[in-house]
């Protein structure tokens, strides 16, 4: 039983893979590969009703987001059962082929292709039951959960009522040093273009140690076997992501403005790395 799952499977991927190279159209309710009907849709963002060709059988396609993420985040799929009111999720992966943000109805149908789970025959019963019914992908734990991790970084960050200068001395009024009127903590600097001809920027504490080093675009670094892209990898080689932000400078450089600068420092300082002077 179990062979035939998986060698059916495998024939709706291939059938699906092969799909790739013809044109989804969505077009007054009907999905349309190369002009012939091979479906239903109705609804709109977030939730679309997907139908087989017979229309005997449906899901639901809901497109979610965890609260605060950032906008420029992916929602991810959750696919629906109505009858059972089982549901499973999904990512969009195929972002770089077929995806569309104006077009979300056609992303989904083509990512529910990319899986088999749609095929040139329409909608696969068996092979979307087999996925709803089966072990929860996790999307929407993990999201969620990251999310609440990164609010909780946010709100601590806050705590810290952070400054800069147009030095990149970094302040707060959590600083414990000597003179209680002093409220540095660290600096940070700007390279651009760094080696990898991206722009860099590196996070000191007050007694010039390299806490983090945050790189915008496909920066490599010893120990790490990955690309950071908008991440800084930290001195004991954890990897945090910082959004890069130019819109505190239109016109003219000024490193109190720069809202990149502060996105890094909020991160580090939220995530624990509170800088400041191991000596002190």
């Amino acid at each position: 039983m179990n062979m035939k799952r998986i060698v059916l499977t495998a024939v709706a991927i291939l059938i699906g893979i092969g799909a790739f190279a013809q044109k989804i159209k969505i077009d007054k309710g009907e999905i349309k590969l190369d002009e012939k009907t091979i479906g239903y849709l109705e609804g709109k963002k977030p939730v679309f009703k997907i139908y087989s060709l017979d229309k005997s059988f449906s899901v639901t396609a809901e497109l979610k987001n965890a609260p605060n993420e950032d906008s420029m985040k992916l929602p991810w799929i959750e696919i629906k059962n109505e009858a059972t009111g089982k549901t499973n999720e999904l990512d969009f992966k195929n972002k770089s082929r077929k995806f569309s943000a104006f077009n979300y109805d056609r992303s989904i149908i083509y990512e529910l292709m990319d899986r088999g789970y749609f095929t040139a025959d329409g909608l696969i019963k068996d092979a979307i039951e087999s996925f709803i019914n089966g072990e929860s992908t996790g999307i929407a734990a993990k999201r969620l959960g990251v999310q609440g991790d990164i609010d909780k970084a946010s709100r601590l960050a806050d705590t810290y009522q952070l400054a800069i200068d147009d030095n990149g001395v970094i302040y707060s009024i959590k600083a414990k040093n000597e003179d209680p009127n002093d409220k540095r903590i660290g600096y940070i600097k700007m390279t651009s273009p760094s080696n990898n001809g991206e722009l860099k920027y590196e996070v000191l504490d007050l007694d010039n140690r390299l806490i983090a080093t945050w790189f915008a675009k496909a920066a490599m670094v010893s120990g790490y076997d990955k690309f950071l892209n908008q991440e800084l990898i930290t001195w004991d080689k954890k990897v945090l992501k910082a959004t890069f932000d130019n819109r505190g400078n239109p016109i003219g450089y000024k490193m109190s403005k720069d809202i990149t600068a502060m996105n890094i420092v909020r991160v580090l300082v939220g995530n624990g790395y509170s800088l400041s002077s191991q000596t002190l």
